[in-house]
């Protein structure tokens, strides 16, 4: 294998956990009874149901006992204030001092504050449901208006929350039935911000299950500022849950009914992807720019052995199949990524990768950064003049 110069110009510097004294259903530890996920082959009914203050209620207590009514097994878990920051186990624990309910088929306890809100990863592993219920979103409205960044840095944020979230409770081929928030008093909330959260929550959860627009069947009619503007009174709170539960009753025994929604396997998973990947396809008319992917190494250029290495740096060139497209506008189905192979005579982690190695990274094109420029580039791949070439995005 040869070392050879780029074909183009290469330039870029490559410089909770549950609560240990009880269990989530509530008993106490080493009770040493059966976990959920132990038991046998079921229909689809067991319902793992996320809420934020807003389920703390009348609510959620109507919409727990009516899908309990309807002969689901439940495990409502809600904490006042959460997210997807407080649920996804990518974030480090999360307290909450607003409230936090917990009931299950063999108990329930409510208390003021929690040291650690509950990854949703574990929740999962712990009772194995075939339905995952989302209520969250009133907390997303300060990310999508926040000052520390850009209008399209908000607005990316929260895509991003949404889809992690998404894929988190999908996993293994379980639905996802997502509550977004009810209308709020337009003083407290603009419509506009109220119906841009909607639109984007449709949009990048709905390819996961179903999406349940709550502003589409409320409207808050309390004064304000004598109320919060975003918390309803017990009535219009139950009639909310009603028809939140009726809606999803229709659901599970029709979309979701008697099976895991769907398979791992199933095409469903391509679709998610496909929708994710930007059009048109025409290289020239897209505005490369910077990409959260997953991907997994198909090909790779193999340097050299070391004692034969004569240079002092270099990058090599590797090809990842994409199977997942978070954020960016990418339409391919393979990447290509320039690693920093060698440094100062060293041959680099990433240059040793397996194949079949998969990664999630943040990635931007070569051009953003200058070091490439005075650098040479390992590549015996097949020439691919469409893509261009990536690299991990270092700031």
């Amino acid at each position: 294998m040869k070392l050879r110069l780029p074909r183009r110009q290469l330039w870029g510097v490559l410089p909770l956990a549950l609560l240990a004294s009880f269990h989530a259903d509530g008993r106490p530890a080493g009770a040493g009874a059966e976990r959920a996920s132990d038991a046998g082959p079921r229909e689809s009914r067991r319902v793992l149901y996320l809420g934020d203050s807003m389920s703390m209620g009348a609510f959620g207590r109507t919409f727990d006992s009516q899908l309990r009514a309807a002969g689901f097994e439940v495990y409502t878990c809600v904490a006042g204030g959460a997210t997807p920051y407080y649920w996804l186990s990518r974030y480090k624990p999360i307290a909450s001092d607003i409230g936090f309910w917990k009931k299950t088929p063999s108990g329930e306890r409510r208390q003021r504050t929690v040291k650690a809100v509950p990854k949703v990863e574990q929740l999962i592993k712990l009772y194995n449901p075939d339905i995952v219920v989302v209520q969250t979103g009133t907390n997303l409205y300060a990310s999508l208006r926040s000052k520390r960044r850009s209008k399209e840095g908000n607005v990316r944020e929260v895509e991003n929350l949404c889809r992690n979230m998404a894929e988190a409770v999908t996993g293994e081929g379980r639905r996802c039935y997502w509550i977004s928030p009810p209308d709020a008093h337009p003083q407290r909330y603009p419509v506009a911000l109220q119906r841009e959260l909607a639109t984007l929550t449709k949009r990048v959860v709905g390819p996961y299950g179903r999406v349940f627009d709550s502003r589409a069947v409320t409207k808050f009619v309390d004064p304000y500022p004598k109320t919060d503007g975003i918390h309803y009174g017990p009535t219009e709170a139950r009639q909310w849950a009603q028809r939140v539960a009726s809606d999803f009753v229709s659901y599970a025994g029709g979309e979701a009914a008697g099976r895991r929604a769907l398979a791992p396997d199933e095409a469903f998973r391509d679709q998610v992807a496909e929708v994710r990947r930007a059009t048109p396809v025409d290289p020239d008319e897209i505005a490369w720019g910077e990409i959260d992917v997953q991907i997994r190494l198909k090909a790779k250029t193999v340097l050299p052995a070391k004692s034969e290495v004569t240079y002092r740096s270099c990058c090599t060139l590797s090809e990842y199949g994409v199977p997942m497209v978070r954020s960016g506008p990418y339409p391919y189905a393979t990447l290509r990524v320039a690693h920093l192979g060698v440094y100062n005579r060293r041959v680099t982690a990433k240059a040793r990768y397996p194949l079949g190695t998969v990664r999630s990274w943040r990635m931007v094109p070569i051009e953003r950064y200058s070091y490439f420029q005075r650098l040479q580039l390992a590549d015996d791949l097949d020439p691919d003049l469409d893509k261009p070439v990536y690299v991990i995005k270092q700031d």
